[in-house]
């Protein structure tokens, strides 16, 4: 075999292997999942209906919740405010409509990540290669509006009533000003400079449904284990911008997708004459499961309060 012969057939099985290396995950996932966790934090924040439905009465709901996730590159922390309204028709079922309103701030000492050409091919970096973020800083700011409908019934020989809701709200997630620098760390261009801008809205129609089962404790507190699930439709890729030197480019994300299904959990328990309720459940649920659903994050804290009358 000639000198050319064996140069490549030491370069490629380098080369290869260096391909088969790079992580999965880059920043275009982190930044898709940051603002994506203030939607999953809302799911399990909805204002549901807390008592019994009584004919021709009306019941309303407040929630008032915190959400803190991290992740290597930076945090996302903010509030959660949402109230609600049902009207019975019967004992057995209602309607009712509910709206809210969440604002979270993205700030952080940024990390090294993956940077991959995720706005277009033209991107005139030899990328992939590893970059140097930092400065990362934004907002993510998340409202909507909906309508359910409720169906309640008392298992019977049992203090258990069950709740089922299901109904469908739209939603608008704002992406505001989510910039940090980069530096390029490896790869043929390294020590080429820029800013990556992750800023843009996104609408939303999404359908969900629920079910809940109270039963007292005692006389003065009850409990509510539940389970709810939706799907923001549609999907819609991600969207930003690259600049460097000499270019600016922007474009919407290849393979990252904003809006993904959703099923949480939560443990509700409330004190009758008050009204108020805290929900322990959601609080570990997200705790423990945002960092699987949503890879990257982690640190992942809700506290949801109720009140209902």
């Amino acid at each position: 075999m000639n000198s050319l012969g064996w140069a490549v057939g030491l370069v490629l099985p380098v080369a290869s292997l260096s391909a088969q290396s790079l992580p999965k995950a880059d920043i275009a996932w982190t930044a898709e999942h940051l603002p994506e966790s203030v939607q999953d934090s809302r799911m399990l924040t909805l204002p549901w209906p807390g008592h019994e439905l009584r004919a021709g009465e009306w019941q309303r709901t407040a929630s008032l919740g915190w959400q803190s996730v991290g992740s290597d590159l930076a945090d996302a922390s903010g509030l959660l405010a949402g109230v609600g309204a049902t009207w019975a028709k019967s004992e057995t079922f209602g309607w009712g409509g509910f709206a809210f309103y969440d604002r979270v701030r993205i700030a952080g000492d940024g990390s090294r990540e993956l940077l991959r050409s995720s706005f277009s091919r033209e991107v005139p970096l030899s990328l992939p290669a590893f970059a140097e973020l930092t400065d990362p800083r934004g907002e993510v700011r998340h409202w909507g509006a909906g309508a359910q409908a409720v169906w309640q019934a008392r298992k019977p020989g049992t203090m258990w009533r069950r709740t089922i809701v299901a109904g469908v709200y739209l939603e608008e997630l704002e992406v505001i000003g989510f910039r940090m620098r980069y530096e390029v760390a490896t790869g043929a261009d390294a020590g080429a400079r820029g800013e990556l801008d992750w800023s843009a809205s996104y609408t939303f129609a999404t359908p969900f449904a629920g079910v809940g089962w109270t039963r007292p404790l005692g006389r003065s507190w009850a409990m509510t284990p539940r389970i709810v699930a939706g799907q923001p439709l549609p999907r819609q890729s991600v969207a930003g911008s690259i600049r460097g030197p000499g270019f600016s480019i922007s474009g919407e994300g290849r393979g990252a997708a904003m809006g993904d299904g959703y099923v949480g959990a939560g443990l509700a328990f409330e004190h009758m004459a008050s009204g108020i309720g805290i929900d322990v459940g959601s609080s570990l649920w997200y705790g423990a499961t945002e960092g699987l659903t949503h890879e990257g994050l982690s640190r992942s804290l809700l506290v949801h309060l109720t009140w209902s009358r």
